[in-house]
């Protein structure tokens, strides 16, 4: 009963954006096409405009990163890795990168927030004042790093110097896999790296079980990790047998039932048709599992789009606003971000970024090559007020107006995005021919046609919103003048 208070207190008190996310990794050999994938969505507020961001080379850096949202610092490298990312307009595209590749093809997506033991915070709390966060992870981690493992060894350093201002899981990838790293406490840590065979699903719950310290190709971990459970009572060796991360530092109560568990669980059928699991045994749900069959970029969006449609739990369908089991799909998401990486072709089309802005069930993923250039669209627009500029605006009223009448709009909303998307592959196709067939000969064509795929789709998806918007509207018009006539006799 102490701890659930605990937790219950915790969960109030902390912001709105540690409820939030949804995360997926799908490891090279359980793919389509033997690329790795990392994806996640980013919910906490329709009214932030997010900037796709592209920041630039920078050698003999001088000074000291601040965050935004807290007193955290960290020294800037000497040398900085270029790197696009996220970036909330209110932060001046200066943090809260969210997501994003460096130059040298690391990725990363930050984070996935989580909740961590009670009893283990009361001995070693959060570090809210000036630890880690989401707002510093991104731009801390990839102006630096020179792989996915140097990545979680240098995120969990910090963790373990400065203390993490909350609990977080946080995905890294490069051409040779996917490692994901959680928090235990304030300064505790483990991670590990995905198999190739597996994908990995979390909801705002710590999810990592088995730990191995002799096994560092595949684990890592801060060093007291083990011998402090022990210490704190959440580990007794003879009694527990094998160390449990989860069952340490983790929690399992009635909030994770409905709002956590649900999305593991339908993600995990979506994809492992004869997995036996059930909502009553949540404990049960594997942590890394094969899927049926191989999946596709298409397959992540799915995953990412659901919100049990179909079912009694349908929240839009069903116009419950108060339905208990917390959908993947929510109105609040302001990001979703698809990394994927494809080993075996050049790092300018074989790391591709798919974004959807807001709500990822009414908005189209617009896929973005490491190696364009970003139109700038997508890097203005002031966040909390409405504009005609952006590109997170032009959406998210497609979006909004189609929450006025879900069941009426939605299915035209979908359809026109299908379509974008549909033409967007076959381009991504062509494209990815034509630039292997010159950019070895004419790297400045090469880059010159990978500019013009990006002015292409974004010219085509913002089109196909704005008609939507346009649809929308007259349909609304048309049912205002039937309702309020007065015609006369």
């Amino acid at each position: 009963m102490k701890s659930t208070l605990i937790y219950a207190t915790m969960a109030i008190t902390l912001s709105p954006s540690v409820l939030a996310c949804t995360t997926i990794l799908v490891g090279n050999q359980a793919t389509t096409d033997g690329s790795y994938i990392i994806a996640r969505n980013a919910d906490h507020s329709p009214l932030v405009n997010p900037h796709w961001f592209n920041h630039p080379h920078q050698t003999n850096t001088q000074g000291t990163f601040k965050s935004n949202s807290n007193a955290f610092t960290y020294p800037l490298p000497a040398i900085s890795l270029a790197y696009n990312s996220f970036s909330k307009a209110k932060t001046h595209d200066t943090s809260f990168g969210s997501a994003g590749f460096n130059e040298l093809g690391i990725g990363m997506s930050a984070t996935e927030s989580i909740y961590n033991n009670p009893v283990i915070l009361a001995v070693d709390p959060y570090n809210e004042q000036t630890g880690i966060n989401e707002d510093s992870i991104v731009n801390v981690i990839l102006p630096r790093v020179h792989s996915a493992k140097e990545g979680v060894q240098l995120l969990g350093n910090i963790i373990e110097k400065k203390g993490a201002a909350e609990g977080f899981g946080v995905a890294f990838v490069d051409k040779t896999g996917i490692w994901y790293l959680e928090t235990g406490s304030g300064h505790q840590w483990m991670a590990t790296k995905l198999d190739n065979n597996d994908y990995f699903v979390s909801a705002n719950q710590g999810r990592l079980q088995h730990f191995d310290a002799n096994n560092t190709d595949k684990y890592l971990s801060s060093p007291t990790l083990i011998s402090f459970a022990i210490a704190q009572g959440v580990y007794k060796p003879k009694q527990d047998g094998e160390f449990n991360f989860h069952n340490a530092y983790s929690v399992d109560n009635s909030n994770d039932r409905l709002y956590n568990y649900p999305r593991v669980y339908t993600l995990q059928h979506m994809y492992s048709h004869g997995i036996k699991t059930t909502l009553t045994n949540p404990l049960a749900f594997p942590v890394f599992a094969v899927p049926t069959h191989k999946l596709s970029v298409n397959d992540v969006k799915q995953g990412l789009r659901n919100h049990y449609q179909g079912s009694s739990h349908d929240p839009y369908a069903n116009v419950n606003p108060k339905e208990t089991y917390r959908p993947i799909s929510v109105f609040r998401t302001y990001q979703s971000h698809i990394l994927q990486i494809k080993p075996t072709l050049p790092q300018a089309i074989g790391e591709i970024a798919y974004i959807g802005w807001g709500m990822t069930d009414l908005t189209p993923y617009i896929a973005f090559y490491q190696g364009a250039k970003i139109p700038a669209i997508y890097k203005t627009g002031v966040g909390t007020i409405a504009d005609n500029t952006s590109a997170y605006w032009q959406l998210r009223k497609v979006q909004t107006l189609a929450m006025t009448d879900y069941n009426q709009f939605a299915p035209m909303v979908k359809k026109a995005y299908a379509e974008f998307e549909k033409k967007q592959t076959a381009l991504m196709a062509q494209t990815q021919k034509d630039y292997l067939a010159i950019y070895k000969t004419d790297p400045q064509k090469a880059q010159t046609l990978l500019n013009n795929f990006e002015l292409t789709v974004t010219h085509q998806a913002m089109a196909t919103a704005s008609n939507l918007q346009n649809r929308i509207i007259t349909k609304m018009t048309s049912d205002t003048n039937a309702t309020y006539p007065f015609k006369g006799a």
